[in-house]
């Protein structure tokens, strides 16, 4: 397994000979699932744009399109695949594991908007696609709704890596705090919810 110093050479390396083609690769790669963290890509690719001739808004437009394309992958493989897609993921990753739980839950709430909020949540942003597949999501709206939260999360890290540089313990202090709020504001929501429930619906005595 590729430690975090060998992965940002390869990276580095590919991504100064492909160039937008290297850029697509790799992020195309993070949202079809493979074990690729946008943590780590995304800042990575926003601080390569110093350090070459690509331009930050052509990146930024690559990377959208890498990410849909990714994505667009994992819904046809729950699509097709079905909930033993599923099943299978979630006894092989306890990540993917909670991710269904949490996607379930919302996809039950707020239906196709629970792909855009999802997608802004680390646990589950790149699982959401198998899902969205899993239930037979149209695909038109899976890829509307997705490019809004890609563009999203894809623009908060490469704007990262792009004006902080290579101070990986501030992106890392920056990123976890996020991941902090966000969870803990979806703990919120969920409770709320579930106090919302339980106060229409009273049990019978």
């Amino acid at each position: 397994m590729l430690s975090i110093t060998q992965l940002i050479e390869t990276l580095m390396s590919l991504i100064n000979e492909l160039g937008y083609l290297g850029v697509f690769a790799v992020i195309g790669l993070e949202y079809a699932c493979f074990p690729i963290p946008s943590e780590v890509v995304l800042p990575f690719v926003g601080l390569s744009i110093n350090h070459t001739n690509l331009d930050f808004l052509l990146v930024f437009l690559v990377s959208i399109c890498a990410g849909l394309f990714g994505s667009w992958l994992c819904y046809l493989m729950g699509y097709l695949g079905g909930p033993p897609v599923l099943n299978w993921l979630s006894s092989h990753s306890k990540n993917a594991n909670k991710a269904s739980i949490m996607f379930n839950d919302w996809f039950n709430h707020y239906g196709d908007w629970a792909v855009l909020f999802t997608r802004i949540i680390p646990l589950t942003r790149t699982y959401i696609s198998i899902f969205a597949g899993i239930n037979h999501m149209p695909l038109g709206q899976f890829m509307l709704y997705s490019s809004v939260g890609i563009g999203l999360w894809n623009l908060i890290l490469i704007s990262l890596g792009f004006y902080i540089g290579d101070n990986w313990v501030l992106i890392s202090q920056l990123i976890t705090t996020y991941t902090h709020l966000i969870v803990g504001l979806v703990m919120i929501l969920i409770l709320s919810l579930i106090l919302k429930k339980a106060l229409l619906n009273p049990k019978k005595s």
